[in-house]
Parts: structure tokens; sequence; C-alpha cells
């Protein structure tokens, strides 16, 4: 009779109290990781025992040949898959012989680190429909809630926005976890922010003990609430988002003389720097008489200018603080411009001469050639897109992206979880990258 043992049979216990030989099935990679720990080892089986000849020492036989040894035989299957497991298991039922069989990965006697798994995989499911839990109307968490939500529909998932929890839906997504009371678990996920205090701070480990994460906004958060005491295997990160909407600043640039017939003002070299320049970046005021025609080719070339063609002082005194730099690039003395913009608290970006360089800390920048002018004005430009640049990725879209890939993950939906790495290292690499 062929008796199949559960867990809590223990090999080493019965093995003592029988006395018996002990039959490993199975002659690869851990039936050699087994055989110096079992008792006994008499006999070696395997299907492919032609093959295979020897372990050990001692000879591969096929399984039919068990049915030939007359005693009580302890069969240890060591072999990796449950699925061969069960065949093996199946197949041994049907032999004539005496044997209790123990399964190598499922016997209280051997200790295996059974693999975690977020989801049974039968609860395995794809994710189709979010359900964001937002309390606020106002507009800041409001906003999370609704941009979220239309991102999440420009990429064909069913959302929805309530009060309330859906049971029905995938994924239940708290905006603030200040609204999460865990009456029972809906694949819940928390945004987390202002832990301030320690009432705050043991809520949120009471509502991580259903919610499958805790989603911080930044690192920093992630980290210290690990380290106060919330599982860090239930927190994670993901930056916030900004609209795409707001256009950068532009450096206001501020000419304020006119033009004269033998050009001593140079004024074409505004022409000359528009050329290289961004008009992203840059816009002009301009007072004085002769730059119509300079003016109407800077506007065709994307620039926005606010012109006087004629000098108003009322209007002069206005103009001036609110300019981020004066320009001037005349070798004439001097630019009575060039005082007043310093008294503003202007800065300059002036040729250095005549009374120019007789004022301490006065010029900003000081340019004697187009080239030298060209690069100044680059590398403010250069300095402010940097600025623009560092949060460029941090769109909606991205940040809905690191979500359902934090989603997916919970769901046992593990199939392109490293498809971004080296990318960016929130979101689901901080789930991951503990040490990080």
């Amino acid at each position: 009779m062929v008796k199949f043992m559960s867990f809590e049979d223990n090999y080493f216990d019965i093995c003592k109290a029988l006395g018996c030989k002990t039959v490993i099935y199975g002659a690869g990679l851990y039936a050699k990781r087994a055989f110096p720990y079992l008792k006994n080892v008499s006999y070696i089986c395997d299907i492919r025992a032609e093959e295979i000849k020897e372990l050990n020492g001692i000879p591969v036989i096929p399984p039919v040949e068990l049915q030939t040894i007359e005693e009580i035989l302890l069969i240890v299957i060591c072999v990796k898959s449950e699925d061969v497991r069960k065949e093996i298991k199946a197949e041994l039922e049907k032999l004539s012989m005496n044997a209790c069989v123990f399964d190598y990965f499922d016997n209280a006697a051997f200790q295996h680190f059974k693999n975690k798994t977020l989801v049974n995989p039968e609860e395995k499911k794809d994710l189709r429909y979010i359900h964001i839990v937002c309390e606020d109307k106002g507009w800041i968490l409001r906003k999370f809630a609704v941009r979220m939500q239309e991102e999440l529909a420009a990429q064909g998932y069913a959302c929805s926005i309530s009060s309330v929890a859906d049971p029905s839906a995938d994924i239940n997504h708290y905006i603030i976890y200040d609204s999460y009371n865990p009456v029972t678990a809906c694949n819940d996920t928390v945004m987390i922010t202002h832990i301030d205090s320690y009432n705050k701070l043991e809520r949120l480990k009471f509502q991580l003990k259903v919610a499958k994460m805790g989603i911080c906004m930044s690192r920093e958060t992630m980290e210290r609430l690990a380290a106060y005491g919330v599982p860090r295997e239930k927190l994670c990160y993901v930056n916030p988002a900004q609209d795409e909407i707001i256009k950068p600043k532009k450096y206001v640039l501020g000419i304020t003389n006119k033009t004269h017939n033998d050009h001593r003002k140079n004024e074409n070299v505004l022409i000359d720097l528009c050329k290289v320049l961004d008009p992203d970046y840059f816009s002009f005021k301009i007072m004085g008489s002769g730059w119509t025609d300079i003016v109407a080719t800077v506007r065709e070339m994307g620039f926005q200018v606010d012109y006087y063609d004629e000098f108003d002082y009322e209007e002069y005194i206005r103009l001036i603080p609110t300019l981020d730099y004066f320009l001037y690039w005349g070798f004439d003395e001097g630019s009575m411009g060039y005082l007043d913009a310093l008294r503003a608290g202007v800065g300059t970006i002036v040729t250095p001469q005549g009374f120019h360089l007789d004022l301490k800390d006065g010029i900003t920048y000081e340019c004697r050639t187009i080239p030298e002018f060209k690069d100044v004005l680059l590398r403010l430009q250069e300095k402010r897109a940097k600025i623009v640049k560092s949060v460029e990725t941090w769109t909606w879209k991205n940040y809905v992206d690191k979500h359902l890939e934090v989603w997916n993950y919970l769901l046992g939906n593990e199939e392109d979880i490293y498809k971004n790495q080296h990318i960016y290292e929130d979101g689901i690499f901080s789930v991951l990258r503990y040490d990080v």
C-alpha cells in the first residue's frame, strides 16, 4: 500500500521510528542537494534511469522496479515542479508496494523558503477598473484625483471617483491616507503625505495591516517612515506631477537708447543675438526711436517685444524695475540707462567702457564682442532651461504609469516589471530596491 504523508508527518521522526530504507525519487539538482541530509538512502528512482545510471554511487532504477522491493520504503520526492510532483504521486499510487511517500518541498522536516505571493494564483486578475477615493472637493487633492482619472481614461482604463470605496474595483486608491478606514480589504493603496505626529504614524501602521501599499510622494518620506517602524515592504514612493501648462519665465531684457543714421549704437546686434536665442526664454522691452523695423523682424522670429518708439519719462521709470537685465553694446562713453538700471537693482550686460567702469559692482556681465554677448545670453538660457528640464518628466502620465506598475505588481501581473529600469527610481523600483 502506498501512503502519502502530510506536511506534519516529519520524515526524520518516522525514519527513526521505522528504521526503513529511503528512496530518493528524482536524480536532478534537488536530489543531489537533499542526499546528504536523508537517512539510509538505498535507492534512487527516476524515469530516466537508463540515461542517468547512478547518483552518488547508488544505481538509479526506474519507478516500476520499486515493486520488486518487498520491505517498507520511505520515498522522498525531490522534484521542484509542483505539477510534476503531482504526476509522480499519481504514478506511485498505481504501484504495488509498501511505501510512505514524502514531499521534500512540503514536509515539516525540511525547512524551505516559501515564496511570498501577493495574491493567490486563482485570484490573479487583469487590471481594468480603478476606483479613486477622494473626499476633498477643493483643489489640491481633488486635482490629484481628476488628473489621474483623465490619464487612466486616456489609456483605456475604467476609472471612477467618489468619497467611498467600490468593492467591485480591481484597485481602490485613496487620495490621502486620512480617509482610509480599513473595514475589509479591497486591494487598497493609499497616498501618504503629512505624517507629522505620533498619532498619524500609528494610524498609518494600522491602515497598512490591510492596505496593499502606502505610496509616498518622496524617497525621503518613505525612508523616514520605514525608520519609524512602518513595514518597508508596504511602502513605495511616486514623485508628484506638474500640469505642463505653465510656461518658463522669460528673462526681460531692456534697451533704452534710440538709433542713429551712422549706426553708432549697433542696433542690428539685436537681430544677430536673436538668431541664436530661444524665444521661450527671452523677451524685450525697448524704448527709443528708430527700432521699428528691427522690432518687426525680432517679433517675426517669435520674440515678445514691448516697444515704445518715443521717450516717455513716466513710462520709463515704471519700465526699468521690470527688467531682469539691461543691455547696452555701444562704445560711446556709456549709457544713462545703465545708471537707472543699477538704481533699480537690475543686472547689466554691457560694454566695459566709459563711466561703466567707474562704478564698483555695476557690471554684471561685461561683453566687448557679439560672440561674448551671445555667450552670456546662452549661458543664462541654459541655466533656466536646466531648471525647466528638471521637472519635465514629472507629468501626470508618468505619475499614473508608475501607479499602474505598482498596481499590476500587487495583482500579480509582473511580466513587464523591469521594462523601465534605469529610467527612474520611484514607482515599482522603490518597491523592489530597498537599499538603493
